[in-house]
């Protein structure tokens, strides 16, 4: 009788340290599986400044929290369909200087904003859509998004009416909103406008919105005086242009400022074709990758890292949370060759 109580007791410490180890033993392999992709969007540049084409998902080494990933999906973005939103500075502060455009005289300023947006259109290919917006005190859609290249480009021509005031901060969250329209995955928005923004806002909500959103911001400013307003440091960027090119960083774009009386010099037109090329050239020289991250924690709580195998690349990146696009799995690395 007590050996079998024994026994008994023996049984049953067995089972609830089974039950313990259990417990306390990692997720099936499958359960982890259920964890939605983490994708991510991927430039590469070389040491020149140039885009980095042809690579392959071995060229690319993903970190999250010090951790090496697993990259399970990549895709070269060459081929992906884009869609882009153009939002152009249509304010009264736009009106001057006049410039012969034909037999009508319009602003400058306009005149190089629908000067480069045309040019950002003929650079794209034919099956990627644009939405064309302006602003002033409110958002104005021209044109909503739209694969009829010649259609947005009449619109451009025609755009030369200007007034009101200019509620830049306002317009690009109203804009982000309006790109949620688009019909690809891969988005877009370029921002033209002569810098300063008089509606008083603050920044909060446009900050929230760019890392909501999740769309690279192009900003082109253009500023009427390059030594700022009286009593700024000259050699300091003014607040305006701060803003511009901090809109662009930490969206993932670019950003470019120039100079208005310069505007008619072949070195601000070459400046201006050549970031409008860049823009095209980037969204086309893109990689999207996904990997399934190993650490069950929220996102916020995730550092990632991802860095090209060549020393002589430089890598930016941001985390893309719309629909994945399809994509060839990773093959697995195959076995070395029997000699």
């Amino acid at each position: 009788m007590f050996k079998r109580k024994v026994a008994l007791t023996l049984a049953m410490s067995c089972l609830l340290a089974a039950v313990l180890v259990l417990q306390s033993a990692p997720a099936p392999l499958a359960a982890q599986s259920r964890q939605a992709p983490t994708q991510v969007v991927v430039t590469v540049l070389d040491a020149m400044g140039h885009y980095v084409r042809d690579l392959k998902s071995d060229d690319f080494v993903v970190e999250e929290n010090g951790v090496r990933q697993e990259v399970t999906s990549f895709t070269p973005d060459s081929e992906v369909p884009v869609s882009i939103g153009i939002l152009i500075d249509k304010s009264a502060s736009m009106r001057l200087p006049l410039a012969v455009s034909g037999k009508e005289k319009v602003s400058a300023a306009l005149l190089a904003a629908d000067g480069a947006a045309r040019v950002l259109v003929k650079l794209m290919k034919p099956q990627d859509e644009f939405l064309l917006m302006t602003f002033d005190e409110d958002l104005h859609v021209k044109q909503g998004y739209t694969a009829d290249h010649k259609k947005v480009t009449d619109i451009l021509y025609k755009n030369n009416q200007v007034g009101g005031s200019t509620h830049l901060y306002h317009a690009v969250v109203e804009a982000l909103k309006q790109t949620k329209k688009a019909k690809y995955r891969k988005r877009a928005l370029v921002v033209i406008t002569d810098v300063h923004d008089t509606s008083g806002d603050k920044l909060d909500e446009l900050k929230a919105n760019l890392q909501t959103q999740e769309v690279p911001v192009y900003t082109f400013g253009m500023r009427w005086d390059a030594w700022g307003l009286p009593g700024e440091d000259p050699a300091q960027p003014t607040f305006e242009v701060s803003v511009l090119r901090e809109m662009a960083v930490d969206s993932g774009g670019r950003s470019i400022i120039v100079d208005i009386p310069d505007l008619t010099t072949d070195f601000t037109v070459i400046r201006m074709i050549s970031f409008v090329q860049d823009i095209a050239s980037e969204l086309r020289g893109q990689y999207t990758l996904s990997y399934r991250s190993s650490n069950p924690g929220p996102d916020a709580e995730k550092a990632i890292r991802i860095r090209a195998i060549s020393p002589d690349y430089q890598v930016r990146f941001r985390r893309d949370n719309s629909p994945p696009a399809p994509a060839k799995p990773v093959a697995p690395a195959k076995p070395p060759a029997k000699k």
